[in-house]
């Protein structure tokens, strides 16, 4: 059997995207609706020039790549890896409180039923309400209080109702708290870089002469961090998220390699 050999390949598609921590190798996040995917390098020149300035050579040192990808879907693992963090997950014994906006109508006796239990401090869950005119304007404020008066509603948290006083009808807005055990949370904090990642990106090729062939590509790079620098999300339904991460040879390993590519059966 023949040496295997590829030279000239079709690229049909780059499949996935895999982070992985280079201490544990523990994979931490991975990425599979990419769009545009593109390998970047870049080096220094350092030109040597005789008395005359003829260059006679030149050299190239602190060589360094890039990789970006778009992602059709907005990934919540990407999106912490971007802020340097990584996604809470809420459990029953761990509950996130997630915060709700509702505008509510004001029922029979000025009551009002939230959709979630509110959470917070005893007895100030829910420090305003505000009423919402016939015209969508802001109408008066009311303030929480444990008995009912003038410009107060009262709260029972069993039962997720809001009290407001007698003869006030329309809709509420109504900010609040709940505590939520089936909930993520992704903080950015200022002064975080994002962690330094090992990345692993498959592709799918094909033989030019006959399609049925497929090979396996793997591009592996031992030192990726992402570059916090521009981070661009898209908060439309459809807009994409995209990301970029700087690629570096580990610098107190001599041979290490900056990035590595492997085609195979």
């Amino acid at each position: 059997m023949a040496d295997f050999n590829p030279n000239e390949l079709v690229l049909e598609k780059v499949r996935s995207v895999e982070e992985y921590d280079p201490a544990t190798l523990e994979l931490v996040g991975r990425y599979t609706q990419i769009e545009d995917p593109a390998l970047n390098f870049t080096a220094d020149e350092r030109e040597v020039v005789d008395a005359f300035g003829s260059s006679i050579m030149t050299f190239y040192d602190a060589e360094k790549g890039s990789f970006s990808f778009t992602n059709s879907l907005h990934s919540l693992d990407l999106l912490a890896s971007q802020f340097g963090t990584t996604k809470e997950i809420a459990s029953t014994s761990n509950k996130i409180n997630v915060p709700v906006s509702e505008v509510l109508p004001i029922g029979t006796g000025g009551a009002v039923v939230l959709t979630y239990t509110p959470t917070g401090t005893t007895g100030a869950e829910i420090p305003y309400v505000k009423v919402i005119n016939s015209d969508n304007t802001f109408g008066e404020t009311y303030e929480i209080s444990a008995t009912a008066a003038d410009g107060k509603f009262t709260l029972d948290v069993d039962t997720k109702t809001i009290t407001l006083p007698s003869g006030v009808t329309g809709r509420v807005f109504v900010n609040y708290e709940k505590a939520s055990d089936e909930a993520v949370r992704i903080v950015k904090e200022t002064g975080k870089d994002p962690y330094v990642r090992s990345l692993l990106i498959h592709a799918i090729f094909h033989d030019p002469c006959n399609k049925n062939i497929v090979y396996s590509g793997v591009i592996r790079a031992t030192r990726a961090q992402i570059d916090p620098s521009n981070i661009d999300v898209n908060l439309t339904s459809d807009g994409k998220h995209g990301a970029q991460y700087k690629l570096e040879k580990p610098y107190c390993d001599e041979k290490a390699k900056l990035v590595e590519v492997f085609v195979s059966k």
